[in-house]
């Protein structure tokens, strides 16, 4: 079978699980007035004539924005197989674009999503074995010691290990320069769920006791997926959007922002399916012709 018709039925199961377990397929807008506010992904700026007038629009780096505010309005459990754009991005494991999955299941939490994706594996994969290991437990056991929660606590554990960084970043980025390391062991033999992320890494998730209700799935070192049970409070939300807006010089979407606050408890999920086909080929590199 050639890898076109692979991909047409590697899709084709994808699309039956989530139809089978009564999701709502839909299909959501690529250009966005406002940029995704994600500090470790850029966005792609469009210019657009609307009307006469020129406008700076951008290209959809997942489809969060519109599914969460379908959310808001009522559509249920939905599922999206989508492009995404991403600035800077190439590589084995990389592309500036490419193919996404994301879905959110309504009532539900982060570890509802967990199950499913355990599932989503056995069909495409035939996967029986899976790992669920806290973000703390993996720095015990890689390190030897817990995640430092400090800056100059994360520059002292770095430095100790012989891991590059620079003096000005902040402890996010410090934090990865280490995980970076650990990366490469997960998943090796059955596919790991690293969960429960510091405060800091919480993205929009919901915290508990300091700890956010949040995922990744990796398989022999590759990162497929992040999830996590959402944060509904319109706040808090805003203030976690406005610090990265600030930062960065975007405004934020204040439509997006109040979904937030009329959306069901819930939770949502992106894979990167470019990086799953790749297994489902047993090859080491992203296909090119997709």
């Amino acid at each position: 079978m050639n890898l076109l018709k692979l991909w047409e039925s590697f899709i084709d199961e994808i699309r039956a699980f989530f139809k089978e377990k009564g999701y709502t397929e839909v299909s959501t807008p690529l250009l966005l007035e406002r940029p995704n506010l994600d500090p470790n992904v850029e966005p792609i700026g469009a210019g657009v004539r609307l009307r006469g007038q020129e406008r700076r629009m951008w290209l959809a780096t997942s489809p969060e924005i519109p599914m969460k505010k379908l959310l808001a309005r009522g559509a249920g459990d939905i599922f999206q197989i989508t492009k995404a754009f991403r600035n800077d991005e190439w590589g084995r494991l990389h592309r500036t674009e490419f193919h996404m999955l994301e879905w959110y299941a309504v009532g539900c939490d982060y570890r509802y999503l967990i199950e499913e994706l355990k599932q989503l594996l056995g069909r495409l994969f035939g996967f029986r074995e899976f790992e669920v290991v806290r973000m703390e437990e993996v720095f015990l056991k890689y390190f030897g010691e817990g995640i430092p929660t400090g800056e100059d606590e994360m520059k002292d554990f770095l430095r100790r290990r012989g891991i590059d960084f620079g003096e000005d970043e902040d402890w996010e980025t410090l934090f990865y320069r280490a995980f970076i390391e650990v990366e490469k062991s997960l998943g090796r033999g059955k596919p790991t769920f690293v969960i429960d992320f510091p405060e800091r890494l919480c993205a929009l998730a919901r915290v508990r006791d300091g700890w956010a209700e949040r995922f990744e799935l990796f398989i022999d070192g590759v990162e497929l997926a992040n999830g996590w049970s959402e944060e509904a409070n319109e706040e808090e939300v805003r203030r976690r959007l406005e610090r990265e807006a600030k930062r960065r010089g975007f405004e934020v979407d204040e439509e997006f922002v109040r979904a937030h606050g009329q959306m069901p408890p819930c939770a949502g999920c992106s894979v990167g399916l470019d990086r799953l086909f790749m297994f489902y080929v047993r090859k080491d590199v992203i296909i090119d012709f997709l």
